[in-house]
């Protein structure tokens, strides 16, 4: 709540239409946050459809049940480097 995540839990099987905005661009990569029982993992799609809003979305790391965050992505990007060790002493704002 008080990063202000927001997700969108995926109903019946792919592809699933979500906001551009849950699109996480880091460096060459671009993934989505998934959420499974709790827990983030960063994950890999393919897109089908595309439009400036949305995109229609398929992925073999999603299922139905899912949620991905469509929004605080930036958050859970920054955590994630800082978890792993990826940024330097006194810089991990």
């Amino acid at each position: 709540k008080n990063f202000e995540l927001k997700s969108l839990k995926l109903s019946k099987a792919g592809p699933w239409q979500i906001p551009a905005s849950a699109v996480l661009n880091s460096g060459e990569e671009v993934n989505l946050f998934r959420i499974r029982n709790g827990y983030y993992k960063r994950v890999d799609f393919v897109v089908d459809k595309k439009t400036p809003q949305d995109l229609a979305i398929r992925s073999k790391d999603l299922k139905e049940g899912d949620e991905v965050v469509i929004q605080g992505i930036g958050f859970l990007r920054t955590a994630e480097i800082v978890a792993t060790g990826g940024a330097p002493e006194g810089h991990s704002h």
